[in-house]
């Protein structure tokens, strides 16, 4: 690897401590079923480096987006559950058999299509009922169709029935309540399988969200899914960059891309190696911060693709030479702080990480 490329990544750090071990530990603990619902950054949860470290902790069933990423996770665990959410799409019935894969079928019509796949051996899938969220998952009237069929039910071998919650991570949401009744009124006619219903911020809902499998994601990164209380989790994602160049700017003088930030008084500035285009949005502009030494260092002017400025003023100048970190996201600025600072949420802050990054996986004693 030429020697460029290397000192290139090395100006950008994002790490990962004992990824999601936290989570899982707590998520164990409460006596249910663990997987994984595939929220990390750019699908890192089918990664060599990560998906492992969950399966160690206990996780034995994980759920992915698309077929695609349950074969690449399938090469890396061979023993585990593999759920794509996703649906069937058509010409991809093959691959769920190769790959023992299952797929979460969510209409009238994947289900057909599974039955006429699968002939007369029942491969194993799952059912997505929708409670509400309308997205994915069978609608009551299609629920209804399938009730009234007891050939094609007889022809499923049923692994879980599920749904997904839309609003659990907003406090007293009606609709959390309204979409348990409507999913537990499912169950009664769909007793077959496993339930599954509590995504990460779900599970903090109560027993009867729980059933008799949890589906943790954004929680296994650390990220709060009860927004209204302090977090539970232990965050393990940091972020650092290097430190290009510094400056001094004067009264009168404007920073980047469209002259928005005025300087009013003398401001050392420091250009730092991380733009939108590493996923560090545009909309943090005048709003984000980075930290050095548990100084904050806000973010002057707007963002752009490789770079963002930074104040530097409080730091002596051998701190914030051209090669210094500074520190993204960490101990004094969360994922969560950065959705809230971006008018977004820690999912979107986490999935916009970029591939630019060198990356760095590390393990500590708990």
């Amino acid at each position: 690897e030429p020697a460029a490329a290397r000192a290139d990544r090395g100006a950008r750090d994002a790490g990962v401590d004992d990824l999601g071990l936290a989570a899982t530990e707590r998520v164990l603990a409460l006596g249910h079923q663990l997987v994984v619902a595939d929220e990390a950054p750019r699908a890192e949860a089918a990664d060599a480096r990560v998906a492992p470290v969950l399966a160690a902790a206990g996780c034995k069933i994980f759920f992915v987006a698309h077929v695609s990423e349950g074969i690449k996770l399938r090469n890396l665990l061979p023993d585990v559950e593999i759920h794509v959410l996703n649906g069937l799409l058509s010409g991809t019935e093959e691959a769920y058999v190769q790959h023992t894969l299952i797929p979460v079928l969510g209409s009238i019509d994947e289900i057909d299509s599974w039955i006429n796949f699968c002939g007369e051996t029942r491969h194993t899938c799952d059912l997505h009922v929708d409670t509400g969220m309308l997205r994915l998952g069978l609608p009551a009237y299609e629920l209804e169709q399938l009730l009234e069929n007891t050939h094609r039910l007889k022809s499923l071998s049923i692994n879980l029935v599920l749904s997904h919650l839309a609003s659990a991570d907003i406090k007293d949401s009606p609709q959390n309540i309204k979409q348990l009744e409507v999913y537990q009124s499912a169950r009664q006619r769909l007793p077959m399988g496993s339930s599954s219903f509590a995504n990460s911020a779900g599970i903090f809902l109560g027993n009867d969200f729980l059933g008799d499998v949890v589906r943790p994601g954004i929680a296994l990164y650390g990220c709060n899914p009860t927004p209204w209380i302090s977090n539970p989790m232990h965050p393990v994602v940091k972020l650092k960059t290097k430190i290009l160049q510094r400056r001094e700017a004067f009264p009168g003088e404007t920073i980047s891309y469209g002259a928005t930030y005025i300087i009013e008084k003398p401001t050392k500035i420091a250009t730092v190696s991380v733009g939108y285009a590493d996923g560090y949005l545009r909309s943090l502009s005048g709003k984000g911060f980075g930290v050095f030494n548990g100084i904050q260092l806000p973010v002057l002017g707007r963002i752009t693709m490789d770079m963002l400025m930074l104040d530097v003023s409080e730091l002596p100048e051998e701190k914030s030479r051209p090669g210094n970190w500074v520190e993204l996201i960490g101990d004094l600025i969360s994922v969560d702080d950065l959705a809230d600072a971006a008018g977004t949420i820690p999912h979107e802050i986490l999935t916009n990480l970029g591939n630019r990054y060198h990356r760095r996986y590390l393990s500590t004693s708990r």
